[in-house]
């Protein structure tokens, strides 16, 4: 199960980077939301998806690929929910995604932890 994670995980990343809304509006759940805790920002995807087109049509869409430290992934007990987290080299910053398998796997929430290294749960 967790490596169909990591095949669609790594789709919509490439996704994101690339500028690429269509395909990750196929990745993301229909209630998908970014939250920037820091900022105290939510974003809905289509919020997401017109800034996105905007930059990416005006030719500044270039998002910086972070340096990942750690990666874990913990499942729910019947591996229909997964909570990824991300810890960031560069200034210890965590990144929390929340993924549900309904017949295939969706991101539901992308969330910008404003605590520096979390534990889950």
């Amino acid at each position: 199960m967790d490596n169909q994670l990591e095949k669609v995980r790594d789709i919509w990343v490439n996704a994101f980077f690339t500028g690429n809304y269509e395909v990750l509006a196929q990745y993301e759940d229909e209630h998908f939301k970014a939250i920037y805790e820091q900022d105290g920002r939510v974003e809905s995807n289509y919020t997401r998806y017109d800034r996105i087109a905007h930059a990416v049509k005006n030719g500044v869409w270039k998002p910086k690929k972070p340096d990942v430290e750690y990666e874990e992934y913990e499942f729910n007990h019947d591996q229909t929910e997964c909570c990824v987290l991300i810890g960031l080299e560069e200034n210890q910053q965590q990144i929390k995604e929340i993924w549900v398998f309904d017949g295939t796997w969706k991101i539901r929430e992308l969330r910008f932890l404003k605590a520096k290294k979390v534990v889950l749960h």
